[in-house]
């Protein structure tokens, strides 16, 4: 029965130890994804929306406003049904990336902002669509 009171403390200080662990690494892993998120390599938004792609058929000119910085043309090509080398024919792109660079790559490549390219993309892409109707 001695043997069973001079163990208890061990574990209490070893479950202490593991909580303080725990803690630190649930501290290291929020300020990773913070930092992951602010440079826009991953989003709660980009997270949701590979939820929502993985049931859902080729998306509509209501669905335009999911186009984030982080998708490839490739990535929209396949989301949207389009041709693949649509977006490489109407912006006249020629970087050798192509399908596979993202939108916040080509941006940087051309010296414009992420958000100016998201609105040609949305706009080339409600025009093909819209072309598309019966």
């Amino acid at each position: 029965m001695s043997e069973i009171k001079n163990e208890k403390p061990y574990i209490k200080y070893a479950l202490i130890l593991l909580g303080i662990v725990f803690a630190v690494l649930l501290f290291f892993l929020v300020r990773e994804m913070r930092r992951l998120n602010h440079s826009e390599i991953i989003s709660v938004r980009e997270i949701q929306v590979s939820h929502f792609l993985k049931s859902h058929g080729p998306l509509t000119t209501n669905d335009i406003g999911i186009i984030a910085p982080w998708m490839t043309f490739d990535y929209i090509n396949t989301l949207f049904a389009m041709p693949p080398t649509y977006f490489e024919t109407t912006f006249n792109i020629s970087n050798s990336r192509y399908p596979q660079i993202s939108l916040s790559g080509y941006a940087r490549s051309k010296k414009v902002s992420s958000a100016f390219l998201m609105g040609k993309v949305e706009s080339a892409l409600r025009d093909y669509m819209n072309a598309q109707k019966p």
